[in-house]
């Protein structure tokens, strides 16, 4: 196995701005802010052209009060007009670390029955094939630092695996996927005594010897499983046209991995369910579809969804929640999120 470090060179630069006390372990937590009075010194705020401040008290609106949607959809409005104006964090060393753990399988000897017929493959991860990865993985990781205000940052572990992955999920003539209990005689080693929040697996499935391994998705989530540790688990059917024409490098990473962050904001930090939406609900414009954030609007020349996830992370998340963003609270720490949403079932 080849084991590579943190991502840390390259990334763009801004400053700090003033945080949201965290709850300490064992604190209980605090009462919901009013959202007319956080709304009221947000509007004073930038009738004096105190851009921080004002940014500020409109995302108090969406993270600490008891608020509508018309009063979020508001202060959602005045946060897109006001990121610009505001530093952002460029010093990775000042974010909250995301621990991820990449796993690259180098080989694949796999096979299936068709019929009668038994169907042999054998794909190896080239050299420019892992490049291409870790080129996609490292862009997606910048895409977390730059629309999280460089309050997050992916601190990953990266580790190639040269012994062959010989069984993938899947029955008859498939399709396949390289499912997380499968992989475990790999990941229990890697895992063990860490704390990951999300693990990728990367298998490749076309090219080389025999014909393309059916798969059933581009890629898949689950939020949190056991077979890890309770991480979030990205499983990747790597094709070698990934990213697809138009797409941006880490972007298929990025629209995964917002599944599990919409998940962890409701299900460990305990926001509403409401406040962070799917990476799947992007519409086009003028498009009306149920389901879809009615705020955001892809072009139909755009070739890409990158600019609704940025959507997603700068005008649904605030900096606070990504200061915040965990797989694993403290023990005896109130989850953030508990002052403005109904208690979990």
């Amino acid at each position: 196995m080849q084991k590579s470090g943190p991502l840390l060179a390259g990334w763009a630069t801004c400053l700090l701005s003033a945080l949201v006390s965290p709850l300490a372990a064992g604190a209980a937590a605090p009462k919901a802010m009013d959202p007319a009075a956080c709304r009221a010194t947000a509007l004073e705020a930038e009738k004096a052209g105190n851009w921080a401040s004002a940014l500020d008290a409109w995302e108090r609106v969406l993270d600490r009060c008891l608020s509508t949607e018309e009063q979020r959809t508001e202060a959602r409005a005045h946060i897109q007009a006001l990121r610009p104006k505001v530093a952002r964090n460029t010093d990775p060393r000042k974010a909250n670390p995301w621990k991820v753990l990449v796993v690259i399988f180098r080989h694949l000897k796999f096979a299936w029955k068709d019929g009668d017929k038994t169907v042999e493959v054998h794909k190896t991860i080239s050299p420019a094939d892992e490049k291409k990865i870790r080129t996609s993985f490292d862009c997606f990781a910048k895409h977390v630092f730059q629309f999280s205000s460089g309050r997050l940052r992916i601190d990953p572990d990266i580790v190639v695996v040269d012994e062959p992955l010989t069984t993938l999920h899947g029955k008859g003539k498939g399709p396949f996927s390289p499912a997380p209990h499968l992989l475990r005689p790999f990941t229990d080693p890697l895992v063990k005594g860490k704390q990951y929040d999300t693990v990728f697996a990367y298998v490749k499935y076309d090219r080389d010897e025999g014909p393309n391994v059916p798969a059933p998705f581009v890629a898949a989530t689950f939020a949190s499983i056991q077979d890890v540790g309770g991480a979030g688990f990205v499983m990747v059917p790597w094709h070698t046209n990934y990213p697809f024409q138009g797409e941006t490098d880490g972007e298929m990473e990025l629209h995964e991995w917002l599944h599990q962050i919409d998940w962890m904001f409701r299900h460990v930090l305990h926001y509403p369910e409401d406040l962070v939406p799917t990476s799947d609900a992007g519409r086009f414009e003028g498009e009306n579809r149920p389901g879809g954030d009615p705020e955001y609007g892809r072009k139909r020349s755009e070739a890409t969804w990158i600019r609704f996830y940025q959507h997603i992370m700068e005008d649904h998340v605030t900096r606070q929640m990504w200061s915040e963003a965990t797989m694993r609270l403290a023990p005896g720490q109130t989850p953030p999120g508990e002052m403005i949403a109904p208690p979990m079932r």
